[in-house]
């Protein structure tokens, strides 16, 4: 249960208010810390998200 909570509370302090460059590189130092890092997974979905809003809706 303590992990759960600590990984929702660093996916927030991770990514808000962080630049799209900056959060790419989160997730390359986390996965050259842990290749299989569920944070880093976290980090790409939020990239992905960034990504597609700035892309606006498709027409």
């Amino acid at each position: 249960m303590f992990y759960e909570k600590a990984l929702r509370v660093a996916e927030r302090t991770l990514v808000d208010g962080a630049t799209l460059a900056e959060l790419k590189q989160a997730s390359k130092d986390l996965r050259a810390l842990t290749p299989d890092s569920v944070l880093a997974d976290l980090v790409d979905a939020k990239i992905k998200s960034i990504e597609n809003q700035q892309r606006g809706p498709r027409s």
